[in-house]
């Protein structure tokens, strides 16, 4: 899948930004850790062609996952590998009904800034690259029920949250993350349905390091 200039454009931004402010004042000895997530998810409007046509909305769905990452000693980096599932419904605007939804690996860099609220809370910049297992539209409506789905895929996503410890291991992060796979043909029993797979997701985290 090729992205636009755009969209290219802007990850490298967040990238150069980070580099732009000081590191975290009081850095966490270095290590790995367990961060366990989910939340809301809002998948943007799409057309759709072959099977069907015309723009079809989803309802607000969901977004689970789990990631194992590395804080590096006296640096603002960290890096971490994350499974993603995400799921959203149609509204059936475009004569089709069905959950729209994908599974992830992805690659994420995140860039911790100064801790602020009496050196408590700690805001974070962050981005991926994603690797689509499976994106999924299950169409129970219309003329040509079925699954229809695609594998192989690459996507991005973009981060930004805080994370707040409650004790010397324990931390809650409170996060709003976009995710972009672009446009997926998905093939199924009727032919091939084209969309656009876009999200942006509210999360809610717990980690415990090592």
């Amino acid at each position: 899948m090729v992205h636009s200039s755009r969209s290219r454009a802007t990850l490298a931004s967040v990238f150069f930004i980070s580099l732009a402010f000081p590191a975290i004042a009081d850095p966490l000895e270095g290590g790995f850790y367990l961060e366990g997530f989910g939340g809301a998810s809002s998948l943007a409007d799409t057309g759709l062609s072959g099977i069907a046509t015309g723009t079809s909305g989803f309802g607000t769905g969901q977004v689970f996952g789990v990631a194992i990452g590395y804080d590096y000693a006296g640096s603002p980096f960290r890096s971490e590998l994350e499974f993603a599932y995400r799921s959203s419904e149609a509204d059936g605007a475009a004569g089709i009904t069905g959950d729209f939804a994908s599974t992830t690996f992805a690659l994420n860099g995140y860039y911790d800034f100064e801790t602020i609220a009496g050196g408590r809370l700690k805001p974070y910049v962050g981005a991926g690259l994603a690797y689509v297992t499976e994106i999924d539209f299950d169409v129970s409506g219309g003329g040509a029920p079925g699954e229809y789905n695609a594998r192989g895929d690459f996507g991005y996503q973009l981060m930004v949250g805080a994370e707040y410890p409650v004790s010397d291991r324990w931390s809650v992060t409170g996060e709003l993350r976009y995710f972009d796979a672009g446009r997926q043909d998905l093939t199924g029993p009727g032919g091939t349905l084209s969309a656009d797979y876009q999200s942006v997701d509210v999360i809610i985290g717990t980690s415990i390091r090592f």
